[in-house]
């Protein structure tokens, strides 16, 4: 691999993002910083219009260039299990990866400073890609048991002899050998000191040097195993759904429902803690979850799950928020809501924050700015709920499909008010820039003319679903956008009156996008009152307490009907800020252009 490639490095904290230099510089760095300070680096590396971007745009987000392989790494996290189980389970992966058929002398494995870096040599022949990221992600998770979610583009990983900070241990290498018979207190007494680094960097220079180098040339023996992208279909075989009694209802429905990618595991570990509370014995409680994971899951991942629950006291209460989603008034719990109070310490507090903080949304998140250039970056991400409102003719529906045209992300559109030849055509128009005129002349005088290269990634349905069936159809094709257009027209089974019917939908969305970490864009109307005065604002939703309550984010559009001018402006935003910013919407084009006033 040329030399010439640069990373991103990280220094005294992990606010210090967007620094790049040469990575033979970083090694230098890593050399200077060992034992020293906290550092991180790049997961993968990257040539100069990586550099460019980050000089332009201030930040490594929205990266869309080329990805250069560094060495792969698999993240052994310690989460909360305790040393030995992490010990047993870093051997279970080892084991996989020889299973595989990966040589051993192409595996080298860190110690993080609470768990494992297992790294791998680039046999699998990985090559730059502007989508190099999901391949890699793609065949880990196709071929192993073990593949996480630490493979997105611009991720950061902790240097080698990089200081921890949460635990005050050093990340050190550990020879494989040794992984076999020593103990977890014995590496962590080894991470304490420069042990590790005397006695292999300092006193064996060509020791650093092999360890590090990114020229390493070796035959890709696992080239023909590489999986290009990532089959988002769960194979859900229904379950008997029985009857479901008063008592804990919501595992009851976990389980009746079936593993649902995206929340297997955290799904499989509440009813874990419910049946050992309620006296099952552990192999009873393993064999239900076996069955219960059909074939979803490795058996040895299920049987350490198991093992996890049961050794450690894991409890989950009323108000835990995966079993809050699945809550049931008949519960005999429902009044009281104390079925042990779910309590977090503050080391699961930080656990959980800097997880989240550590993730990179870019790839799964659509950004207002991309799409409408020209302001500061508005995010709407993986697991919101985003509700688009605005009186009649602003071109609401027209607003997200531009959205959705722009962001190239999986979608799955639910047109519930027009025809799939109507919505056809305006995303055609909107993909194209043209008019419905030209669009039609397309494809009546082109035999060649497709719209396919542009809009591959968005799948329509204008039959309106119940409630009931939007939720299997997610959880089976995993879009990275679900659009709801409008919430009127969803279905559902019983309800009393209009308002509550709202509710009910705008309940379940709200379950949809935490569940399957999706993210939802939903048209929803205003009240009758708003419309008729021609006033838009937090209050104008029909239904509007209970959708302000669940929305992420409210987005309204705003103007007059008989003039071009549209302002978009946020009403609800959490913690992102503020959005506002004039548009011109060209009817003839279904399209909108920010423009300055």
């Amino acid at each position: 691999m040329e030399n010439n490639k640069v990373v991103e490095v990280v220094q005294d904290g992990l606010s210090n993002r967007n620094t790049i230099i040469p990575f033979d510089d970083y090694l230098e760095l890593e050399k200077k910083n060992a034992f020293n300070k906290e550092m991180y680096k790049s997961y993968y590396m990257f040539d100069d219009t990586f550099t460019t971007h980050v000089i332009t745009n201030k930040s490594v987000k929205g990266y869309n260039g080329l990805i250069y392989p560094n060495r792969i790494i698999i993240d052994v996290d310690k989460g909360e299990i305790d040393g030995e189980n992490l010990q047993n389970y870093l051997r279970h992966v080892c084991n996989e990866l020889f299973d595989f058929g990966i040589d051993s002398n192409h595996v080298n494995v860190w110690f993080s400073g609470s768990g494992y870096h297992v790294e791998l040599l680039n046999v699998f022949g990985f090559q730059p890609n502007k989508n190099l990221h999901v391949k890699v992600k793609a065949t880990l998770s196709e071929h192993f048991s073990f593949g996480d979610n630490i493979y997105d583009k611009t991720r950061i990983i902790r240097s080698n002899w990089s200081l921890n900070k949460k635990t005050n241990l050093y990340k050190v290498w550990i020879p494989l050998e040794d992984i076999w018979t020593i103990s977890y207190d014995e590496v962590c007494k080894i991470a304490k000191s420069k042990q590790s680094y005397n006695q292999y960097v300092k006193t064996k220079p060509n020791f650093y040097a092999t360890l590090n180098s990114q020229d390493i040339i070796i035959d890709p023996y696992l080239q023909s195993s590489i999986i290009s992208s990532l089959n988002n279909t769960a194979s859900l075989t229904p379950t008997r759904s029985g009857e479901t009694n008063s008592v804990v209802t919501c595992v009851q429905h976990i389980f009746n429902e079936g593993p649902s990618q995206g929340s297997r595991n955290k799904n499989m570990m509440r009813m874990i803690s419910s049946w050992k509370r309620a006296g099952i014995p552990f192999i009873v409680t393993l064999n239900g979850m076996v069955k219960w994971a059909q074939n979803e899951l490795n058996t040895s991942e299920i049987e350490r799950t198991v093992m996890n629950v049961y050794d450690n006291q894991y409890i989950y209460g009323c108000d835990d928020a995966i079993l809050m989603e699945y809550c049931d008034p008949k519960c005999i719990h429902f009044k009281r809501k104390d079925y042990v109070l779910d309590i977090r310490d503050v080391d699961s507090l930080e656990d959980t924050f800097t997880e989240y903080i550590m993730k990179d949304f870019t790839e799964r998140s659509v950004n207002i700015n991309d799409v409408f250039p020209g302001g500061p970056d508005y995010l709407f991400k993986p697991g919101e709920l985003v509700v688009f409102s605005g009186d009649t003719g602003m071109g609401k529906t027209a607003f997200v499909q531009n959205l959705v045209t722009q962001s190239k992300k999986d979608t799955l559109f639910l047109s519930l008010e027009m025809n799939e030849i109507l919505i056809w055509r305006r995303f055609v128009q909107i993909a194209k820039g043209q008019t419905a005129e030209w669009v039609q002349n397309q494809y009546k005088s082109n035999p060649d003319f497709s719209a396919k290269d542009v809009l591959d990634h968005i799948k329509i349905m204008v039959i309106a679903p119940e409630i009931e069936a939007v939720k299997k159809v997610v959880a089976q094709y995993q879009p990275n956008i679900l659009v709801v257009d409008t919430t009127d027209e969803m279905q559902v089974d019983r309800f009393d009156g209009e308002i509550q019917k709202q509710n009910v939908v705008i309940d379940a969305l709200k379950q949809i996008a935490q569940r399957n970490n999706t993210l939802i864009f939903a048209v929803h109307h205003l009240n009758k009152a708003s419309a008729a005065q021609g006033t838009v604002g937090l209050h104008s939703l029909k239904g509007s307490s209970n959708v302000v309550q669940k929305a992420d984010k409210v987005i309204v559009l705003k103007g007059n009907r008989n003039e071009v001018y549209r302002t978009i402006q946020s009403e609800k935003s959490r913690d992102d800020g503020k959005l506002e910013f004039v548009t011109e919407f060209q009817p003839e084009t279904m399209t909108f252009k920010r423009i300055e006033i």
